[in-house]
């Protein structure tokens, strides 16, 4: 079974120290995947990873597998609110008369709860792609953690060309974009109407064209 963005554990026991320690170093690239999802505003990345570090570790110790939530989804909300919190604590106060309304620079929460959805069906959508289009997309844009790659170094992963790791990032593309897949994600960005259906349609008969010309 291949590895997927994070290791999910869906049942976990009593923590001791050394179960905590060792489930704290395993949901790291957890963590980074959470950090690098929200808006940070004046609060460092640094800084945000280690507050995250910190609800991942009271996550471990909160977690209850009786409620039947599967612990990755239970810890990426828990990490999400203590870096909201710290956002916010992180935003420079201006010195101005209180008004009934919030200072324009202030973060829309409605905003930032609605991005975190599109992130986690968006991050749901990508666990779904089959290999080796799954290994593409991942190593494409860092999404286990570690550095994007180029093309060049993602044909040596596969053991093809740079070309057919470019083409396998197109067809990745196409296939999260198909509406039998992206319906999730498309009705949180407003993008479920008959004709972005229809665009999608024209963009993958051009693209299938153009691909078997080249043959």
């Amino acid at each position: 079974r291949r590895n997927r963005m994070h290791k999910c554990s869906t049942t976990l026991p009593v923590w001791h120290m050394p179960d905590i320690a060792q489930a704290l170093a395993e949901h790291e690239r957890l963590v980074h995947w959470v950090v690098r999802c929200q808006w940070l505003g004046e609060l460092s990345y640094a800084e945000a990873l280690q507050v995250g570090r910190i609800a991942l570790w009271r996550a471990l110790r909160g977690y209850d597998p009786q409620r039947g939530t599967v612990f990755s989804t239970y810890a990426v909300a828990a990490i999400e609110r203590a870096i909201w919190r710290a956002v916010a604590q992180a935003q420079p106060r201006a010195q101005e008369v209180l008004t009934p309304h919030p200072p324009q620079a202030a973060p829309d929460l409605d905003e930032i709860v609605e991005a975190s959805l599109v992130w986690e069906a968006l991050y749901r959508l990508v666990a779904r792609l089959p290999d080796p289009l799954y290994t593409v997309i991942v190593a494409r844009y860092g999404l286990n953690g570690d550095a994007p790659q180029t093309f060049a170094a993602i044909g040596r992963m596969l053991g093809v060309t740079r070309q057919r790791a470019h083409q396998r990032h197109v067809e990745a593309l196409f296939w999260l974009a198909h509406p039998a897949h992206s319906n999730v994600v498309r009705r949180l960005l407003g993008r479920n109407t008959v004709a972005d259906y229809q665009d999608y349609l024209l963009r993958l008969r051009t693209w299938l064209r153009d691909r078997r010309g080249k043959r």
